[in-house]
């Protein structure tokens, strides 16, 4: 009886597959084994159940989407993607700090496992499986995913952009899929909602584009430009319209930029956070005052924008005023 050629090449290619992909799967569960033995030794330590600063705030704002509903009734002012996530996990599960870590061990995990990836594609497998070891070692990053704050998303989405970029390279430009493209910016654009000042890497990530892959054309790097813009709008834009409709006035992420951007910037800056009001260090007022200084000193009431404006020309300002004590 004749065999089937295909049916064996099949079976060899997936056999290749599950070969190569098990050093990764190694490097998964043992970032979660570091991470689980970390969670059992603080398990009944205070960190784990008095949250703190962000940590609380985060809490309290994931409470409020949960009971007040999705939308919310005001412009953002803070980057939204963590607190969502935890009112998805209490939505899910329940306001259960242990399960939140657990899911952050496997989103820490997760991490590794894309580095390594990505470092594979870079430069060699051996160098990527490092790289993906180190990560599960590393001792703040073990630290900060079990920590109630929005790190662990951080580093998720970098290593997710990191493996992203890495599928674009080492292929003919014929060969480079289009929805690789569309996925780099709905990657791009989450990362900012997680942190705002990764908003740089957009123009970054463009510049990458016409350095990188110059050979491809002209012509196929503005089509990979527009692929990347819409996965940009597939996540900015409900954003930006959800501002709009509780907000009456275009806010693309946070209207956060001018007081962040006073505070480290500004002629008595030191490099440490210091809150626009002597000893309203916590982060019920951080959001008020920037208001409330910002309408006294116009005698008006102000939108966000208007509010963001203030502080940032304030600051622009102060750099002006004493350009080379700015620099130092």
């Amino acid at each position: 009886m004749a065999k089937n050629p295909s049916r064996f090449e099949n079976t060899s290619l997936s056999a290749t597959r599950l070969k190569g992909a098990w050093p990764y799967v190694a490097i998964f569960l043992f970032a979660v084994t570091i991470r689980l033995v970390y969670l059992y030794e603080i398990i009944d330590q205070p960190i784990v159940s008095i949250l703190l600063g962000d940590a609380e705030s985060y809490d309290a704002w994931a409470q409020e989407i949960v009971g007040k509903g999705w939308i919310g009734d005001r412009t953002f002012y803070q980057a939204p993607f963590y607190p969502y996530f935890l009112a998805l996990v209490y939505t899910i599960g329940s306001r259960d700090f242990i399960l939140v870590r657990l899911v952050q061990i496997l989103i820490g995990s997760a991490s590794c496992v894309l580095l390594a990836s990505a470092g594979a594609r870079f430069f060699n497998k051996k160098a990527g499986l490092v790289a993906g070891c180190l990560l599960a070692l590393y001792a703040p990053a073990v630290f900060f995913d079990l920590l109630m704050q929005k790190a662990v998303l951080g580093m998720f989405f970098m290593c997710l952009l990191l493996f992203l970029i890495s599928k674009t390279t080492g292929q003919p430009s014929n060969q480079r899929q289009p929805v690789t493209w569309v996925l780099i910016g709905v990657c791009l654009a989450c990362f900012a909602l997680v942190r705002e000042n990764a908003l740089i890497l957009i123009p970054a990530v463009g510049a990458w584009m016409i350095i990188g892959l110059r050979s491809d054309g002209w012509q196929r790097i503005l089509v990979k430009g527009l692929l990347l813009g819409i996965g940009l709008c597939l996540i900015f834009l409900p954003v930006t319209l959800r501002n709009y409709v509780v907000g009456d006035e275009f806010v693309l992420t946070t209207s956060q930029l001018g007081p962040n951007f006073y505070i480290g910037n500004n002629s008595a800056a030191t490099g440490f956070y210091e809150p626009l009001v002597e000893g309203h260090s916590d982060w019920k007022f951080e959001r008020s005052d920037a208001k409330e200084l910002a309408e006294a000193a116009l005698g008006e009431e102000l939108t966000p924008n208007q509010i963001s404006d203030y502080w940032l020309s304030k600051a622009v300002n102060d750099i002006r005023d004493n350009p080379l004590g700015w620099l130092r």
